[in-house]
């Protein structure tokens, strides 16, 4: 009883000091309910940590409008880079989004001119393009002028089904030059390509998650005949729907199954293995901020930042989820809706390492999220926390909790730094605060520890007091036994 008291009572300080601390800017300045999540995984009030600062589209660059825009990629010389589908071509975006460069509307390959048809993707790297030709079912590879090397079509291979379309959604490309590529309608994962262009096989596939139903029909499977079979169906994994690289050659990956919670956001190795298999926590909304059921949130784009921050795209609530390296909600930005900083049909998502641009395909337009001050500090803290600088990452962490006393990761930054320290009570306090029962048993280990070390002579004589008080015992209790035989 004396818990549920205490976290209702929590609860209600928590709306109170974040509604203080929003009334001034926050609830003004968007026109969404700005919100995180707290140690028990209620949706409360929070600090932003992005302000939609303007929208842009194509009318106002000088080019007219954007068409179903379905993608956006920034290259390491600043430049933004938008497959503007509709359109069929690629507009090429100044650092500032105020100019345009270049627009890339046609290609040469071996003489001949080739157009796009509904571009879907684009990825740069080393100076060389790779775009996404979907309904021409194709990916080309060429230099920024348009002139193509390499043309990447659908396998030739009994691994790839020829009834199976090539339809190219998204691309990523590795150090050494492989390129992964998502098709749609494809459950085995990325198609993956070698610097050559040959098919090698399928990348990062998604589990099939194991459903109540799927364990019967396995069942079932085992001892129906064959003809009992031909009615039954397979069950399939979630397709992947965009993916991001790394610095480290990473490859991140999302899903927008509405059904399928497993592997919706992946880290995966190069062996495949998705590394946030093993980490305890969820992706998207636990719940909403007026406390209903979670709404299935269904991906559709990914990024990760030279920081290794995670922005995760849900197409159902039009929200950005905004993640650590170690998948520690950071923010949550945007919703659905008409106004600036809301969204009608998401369809990627880019960072630098101070804004967010995300892209709407219906309302043809570029939004920029620029960080807030709020934003900086939690950022400089995760910086700092992520290169192993605990102790440095103290002072803004605290900084943190001045301007959001509920803001769970700087809870979970302080205990860290205070385990750092040797200071173990401090940090079980802090990773009570933060719900981190991991940190929490750290702290306490460290803590019995040092107490065992402090005391061991102490220790000594109360254990060898205990021995010799039983053995007392024992031996009064035999002696009274042997008198009465």
């Amino acid at each position: 009883m004396q818990d549920i008291l205490k976290k209702i009572f929590a609860g209600m300080a928590s709306w109170v000091c974040a509604l203080s601390m929003l009334t001034g800017n926050v609830s003004a300045d968007e026109a969404y309910d700005v919100y995180n999540y707290d140690r028990w995984g209620e949706a409360i009030p929070s600090q932003a940590g992005y302000l939609a600062d303007r929208s842009v589209s194509g009318l106002e660059l000088g080019i007219g409008d954007f068409s179903s825009p379905s993608d956006i990629f920034r290259a390491d010389d600043g430049m933004f880079y938008i497959a503007d589908t509709g359109n069929n071509r690629i507009v090429v975006v100044n650092s500032e989004f105020d100019e345009v460069v270049d627009i890339i509307d046609s290609f040469e390959y071996n003489g001949d001119k080739l157009t796009l048809k509904n571009p879907g993707s684009i990825f740069i790297t080393d100076n060389t393009l790779y775009v996404a030709d979907t309904d021409n079912s194709r990916v080309l590879r060429c230099d920024k002028d348009g002139k193509v090397d390499l043309i990447i079509e659908k396998p030739i291979s009994e691994l790839y089904p020829s009834e199976l379309t090539f339809l190219p959604r998204k691309i990523v490309v590795d150090k050494a030059g492989y390129v992964y590529v998502v098709v749609n309608n494809i459950t085995s994962g990325s198609v993956m390509y070698n610097n050559k262009g040959e098919f090698v096989g399928f990348y990062g596939a998604n589990r099939v998650e194991e459903t109540s139903k799927v364990v019967w029909n396995y069942f079932w499977k085992l001892i129906a005949n064959e003809n009992m079979r031909k009615y039954m169906t397979d069950a399939v994994p979630a397709p992947i729907t965009s993916f991001d690289i790394d610095d480290e050659g990473f490859i991140y990956t999302c899903s927008d199954s509405l059904t399928q919670d497993l592997d919706a956001i992946k880290k995966v190795n190069a062996a495949g293995y998705n590394l946030f298999a093993d980490i305890e926590t969820f992706f998207g909304d636990a719940s909403t901020p007026d406390y209903s059921n979670n709404p299935n949130n269904s991906y559709v784009d990914i990024d990760v930042n030279e920081d290794g921050i995670i922005n995760c795209l849900d197409y159902t609530t039009g929200r950005i989820f905004q993640y650590d390296e170690d998948c520690n909600l950071l923010f949550i930005v945007g919703s659905s809706g008409n106004q600036l900083g809301t969204f009608r049909q998401v369809s990627a998502v880019e960072s630098t390492s101070e804004n967010l641009y995300v892209v709407d395909s219906q309302k043809n337009t570029v939004t920029i999220f620029e960080q807030t001050v709020f934003g900086s500090i939690v950022h400089e803290a995760t910086r700092l926390y992520n290169a192993g600088y605990y102790d440095e990452a103290l002072e803004p962490w605290f900084e943190v909790l001045k301007r959001d006393g509920n803001y769970r990761r700087a809870y979970i930054g302080i205990a860290s730094a205070y385990i750092n320290q040797g200071n173990y009570e401090e940090a079980m306090k802090y990773a009570e605060l933060a719900d981190s029962q991991w940190r929490y048993d750290r702290a306490f280990e460290g803590w019995r520890t040092e107490f065992i070390n402090e005391n061991f002579m102490a220790i000594g004589v109360i254990v060898l007091l205990v021995i010799i008080a039983i053995a007392v015992v024992v031996i009064r209790k035999k002696r009274k036994g042997g008198r009465k035989s």
